[in-house]
């Protein structure tokens, strides 16, 4: 037990006969625990800090210290040691933390993935997102100033908010597991998926106008998607535009035949049956700014039957990959 501590002081009744408050024994207390190992300096450091009565009881017990070295002389290798305990509190207090970040990465995931989410919802307060597109690319189709009300400002700004860093990441990955995101048509899709691998590998929720001719080319694209699970199609009179390769041959022949494009014959139909695993299939109608639906409420309906049907079977397993698999492994032993 070293010369200078309270369990010292404690042992010679000098806390009795000090009159030390219960202020400065709390503290001389926790300067032996700091030196026992038991808390650091910075823990000291705040109850002095936080507590004007404690930094009070410090100053007060040095000037008592001063007087009672005055009228007793034989007291002054106590109170020498009582001074100099003060002033190593006083120390500690008035040092300055060192001054580095929050060991955010030290926090459980579930805990930083809340604090992602709230976060993403304070700054995104709708459930769809519409991306926004910085680069001009060759896409033609119409844009509507509806879909503005969508698009948030923040969204451009994304890349600055942390830097590229494992925080930047990992903000990535929640957000984009947890919003919805809504594109205005397959073109814009696709050029999105192509290039932010980011939302490729973590996008859950996807939002799409069925149009333009990169449909086919889109929806083959989703297969891949490793997180997809809901999927919602808009259509419109944009969506019969344009036909799959069978119908566009059989259109130039028969004419007649093909006056009224029905849905079966749309670009993009036969992939977007291909796609599985999803749990959620959504279908609906793009309205008109005049506030009439812009397509058939049947082809809607059954749309989303024939989808809901399908779309949501698991996915199908690769039967060759896995045999690869297996005999490599059996090689491998």
């Amino acid at each position: 037990m070293p010369a200078k501590s309270f369990y010292t002081l404690k042992t010679k009744a000098v806390p009795a006969r000090y009159g030390l408050n219960k202020n400065i024994q709390d503290l001389l207390m926790a300067l032996d625990d700091h030196h026992s190992g038991s808390i650091d300096a910075e823990e000291i450091g705040r109850l002095v800090r936080l507590s004007p009565k404690r930094r009070a009881a410090i100053a007060n017990t040095i000037t008592k210290c001063a007087n009672i070295i005055k009228n007793q002389p034989n007291e002054i290798p106590t109170c020498v040691d009582v001074i100099e305990m003060c002033t190593e509190l006083l120390e500690i207090a008035d040092r300055k933390s060192p001054v580095d970040g929050f060991p955010f990465f030290r926090l459980p995931m579930e805990i930083r993935e809340r604090i992602f989410a709230l976060m993403i919802n304070n700054v995104f307060r709708t459930k769809s997102v519409l991306p926004a597109s910085n680069r001009p690319g060759p896409c033609k189709c119409p844009r509507f100033d509806r879909d503005n009300t969508f698009q948030t400002t923040q969204m451009k700004d994304l890349k600055r908010i942390f830097g590229p860093n494992l925080i930047t990441l990992e903000f990535y990955r929640v957000f984009f597991r947890t919003k919805t995101f809504r594109f205005r048509c397959p073109c814009e899709l696709r050029s999105h998926l192509t290039n932010n691998n980011i939302l490729f590998d973590n996008v859950r929720k996807i939002v799409v106008q069925w149009s333009g001719p990169e449909a086919a080319k889109t929806f083959q694209l989703l297969k891949s998607l490793p997180k997809l699970k809901s999927l919602g199609i808009v259509i419109s009179r944009l969506t019969y535009i344009h036909l799959n390769e069978r119908s566009a041959l059989m259109k130039s022949y028969f004419p007649l035949a093909y006056k009224n494009t029905r849905l079966g014959d749309v670009l993009g139909l036969d992939e977007l049956l291909e796609i599985r695993g999803l749990n959620q299939v959504e279908v609906m109608i793009a309205h008109s700014s005049r506030g009439g639906t812009q397509s058939n409420e049947m082809d809607r309906a059954n749309l989303l039957d024939l989808l809901s049907s399908r779309l949501t079977q698991p996915k199908e397993v690769n039967i060759q990959l896995l045999t690869l698999y297996d005999e490599r492994s059996s090689n491998s032993i």
